[in-house]
């Protein structure tokens, strides 16, 4: 008997979402522990998977029964997932299953009572796959690996465990959520299930979620083991799945990833002045006086765009109050607010593109006359000369006609955005209703970045990590957070961060007595539990006032604070409650 761990999940090879990080950050540290006995299964989408997995030749134990799904018009390609630890696995193609997917159906809902009368491809897709998967995992029982462990991520994948039960199979298996779909979906929808009473079943309804929800719940009461990723989600798995979880695995990061202590200072520097860059590039052309960079504070938040749950709107209303008193009690500091929140866009507005490109001309032009410079400046002083002059004329005439490409005059407030949109945007009008308009005279401006930041994207031109690692604060007060990626990245980029009491990484480090709430340093936790929008709207703005105050010194400190508190979270740590559990199953 062959004892291994398939571990199984939609977003193997398949980037959807935060799931496909955690999977992809700790795949190495298991494949160090287990070796091969370790393997991943996900699904195999033409011209997707290529990307992201290179296929071989199958070992032997694999190869006959790769083969006899092959007889049966069944896919199955073996190969390594190209990530970190060379992770081998399958990708099965479950494209014909797709032609019977209403047959799988009556399956779910004669066996376990699943309704997906309502469903579309979101729904199919994931159930096709399942199946192809259990099919594959029937051929594994059959040959001698029906002693391993099959752990299954999310709903997405918990469809194979109920087609193996409903054929009599008995395996190992665990069962992983990272967020109940009900739970996720009724924060979206402002409805705090932890303050009053719910049928889930009719909440799934109301919401036409009721097969996804079927699937989830009753992979969770079938699964061997139950598990999830924080004692928040714990609670919402007891209240809206019905079973209490075995055990809680934390997510984790690969700490390797980030700048250690000792270069997280000039990576800082080096990426803060870039940002200053492209903020004056941004901001000047539309002011009577260039954009004040002096005693300037970077803050940024990002996320899917989920307006309630990520914090979006309490986030954005906090800073309206800020602006406000900064003004009030002219503080001598400014604040830009970099929202890096993926959303639809028409195009890249032309006219910020234009001055960012003409600034950039300009700055491509004078590195090209520096040695001159310097060589006219050396000349001057050699002979004990006052330097009359910098430029030539003809290079003040080329200097002027780049700077003449900036057509003036401009409306006297900055756009709120890098893009321009076809509709009314969201996060446009809630920065509009607080009163952040981007006007020379306002301390707290705003740039709406509605894309994945990257290197060469003409704008910033820095990835996503760079970014974080230049700002002085990422604000994150999520009302819905099973564990929260985010704010622990900034920890790790040496970039304070404020989360909130319902993250399931807030519990954690609280839980572990990791931080003190009387004395927080480096990551903020706002409570939001059982408080009232206003209150908690004030509790921000007040913890932002505090940041902004706080001295060159307190800030580096907290930055130390910062680093030491994600280090607690690197998956070299954490990873033992994955070995743990399976220990107790193999």
């Amino acid at each position: 008997m062959s004892k291994y761990i398939f571990e199984i999940s939609w977003e193997i090879a398949n980037k959807v979402g935060g799931i496909h990080t955690v999977l992809k950050s700790k795949a190495k540290y298991l494949k160090n522990h287990y070796q091969d006995n370790y393997l991943v299964i996900g699904p195999y989408i033409a011209n997707k998977s290529e990307v992201e997995f290179k296929i071989s030749n199958p070992p032997s134990q694999f190869a006959l029964i790769i083969d006899n799904l092959k007889q049966k018009g069944i896919n199955v390609y073996y190969g390594e997932w190209i990530i970190e630890g060379q992770i081998n696995g399958f990708l099965i193609d479950f494209s014909r299953y797709l032609e019977n997917v209403n047959v799988l159906k009556h399956i779910l809902w004669e066996k376990f009572q699943i309704d997906s009368l309502r469903t579309g491809k979101d729904y199919d897709e994931p159930i096709a796959w399942s199946k192809a998967v259990s099919d594959f995992i029937k051929e594994l029982a059959a040959n001698r690996f029906n002693d391993s462990i099959f752990h299954f991520h999310e709903w997405l994948s918990g469809g194979a465990i109920l087609f193996l039960k409903a054929e009599g199979y008995h395996l190992k298996t665990i069962f992983t959520t990272h967020a109940t779909i009900l739970g996720r979906t009724l924060m979206a929808n402002n409805i705090n299930f932890w303050d009053i009473d719910i049928n889930p079943q009719q909440s799934a309804y109301d919401f036409f979620i009721e097969a996804k929800y079927g699937v989830e719940k009753n992979a969770a009461q079938q699964a061997t083991l139950l598990t999830t990723i924080s004692n928040i989600t714990a609670k919402e798995v007891a209240k809206l799945l019905n079973r209490e979880v075995d055990a809680i695995l934390p997510n984790g990061i690969d700490i390797n990833r980030f700048p250690t202590f000792e270069e997280i200072a000039f990576l800082h520097r080096r990426n803060k002045y870039q940002l200053l860059e492209f903020i004056l590039y941004y901001f000047t052309p539309y002011f009577t006086k260039s954009c004040p960079i002096k005693n300037s504070l970077i803050f940024f938040t990002s996320g899917r765009k989920e307006i309630t749950n990520k914090g979006f709107d309490i986030t954005i209303e906090a800073l309206g109050k800020l602006n406000n008193e900064m003004k009030a009690k002219d503080i001598d500091k400014n604040v830009y607010m970099i929202l890096m929140i993926p959303d639809e866009f028409n195009s890249i507005n032309p006219q910020i593109m234009q001055h960012i490109l003409s600034y950039r001309s300009l700055e491509e032009y004078i590195d090209n006359l520096t040695e001159e410079i310097k060589s006219r400046i050396l000349h001057s002083l050699i002979h004990q000369q006052q330097p009359e002059f910098i430029f030539s004329q003809e290079e003040m005439i080329d200097i002027y006609q780049i700077l003449n490409i900036i057509k003036k005059p401009l409306p006297m407030s900055a756009p709120l955005s890098t893009h321009i949109f076809n509709n009314d945007n969201e996060i446009i009008k809630l920065c509009q209703a607080a009163n952040l308009l981007n006007r020379q005279e306002d301390k707290v401006k705003i740039i709406f970045y509605p894309i994945y930041a990257h290197a060469a994207d003409s704008l910033i031109n820095l990835d996503y990590y760079n970014v974080i690692n230049g700002c002085h604060l990422g604000i994150f007060p999520s009302l819905y957070e099973p564990w929260g990626y985010t704010p622990l990245e900034t920890l790790a980029a040496g970039t304070i961060a404020i989360t909130t009491d319902l993250t399931g990484f807030a519990s954690y480090l609280q839980e572990h007595k990791h931080i003190d709430m009387n004395n927080q340093k480096g990551l903020y936790i706002l409570q939001r539990y059982s408080k009232q929008r206003e209150d908690i709207v004030n509790d921000l703005y007040n913890l932002l006032l505090k940041i902004v105050n706080m001295s060159r010194i307190e800030r580096i400190h907290n930055k130390y604070e910062a680093k030491k508190l994600a280090n607690i979270c690197d998956w070299s740590k954490l990873i033992n409650h994955y070995i743990a559990l399976y220990y107790k199953l193999l």
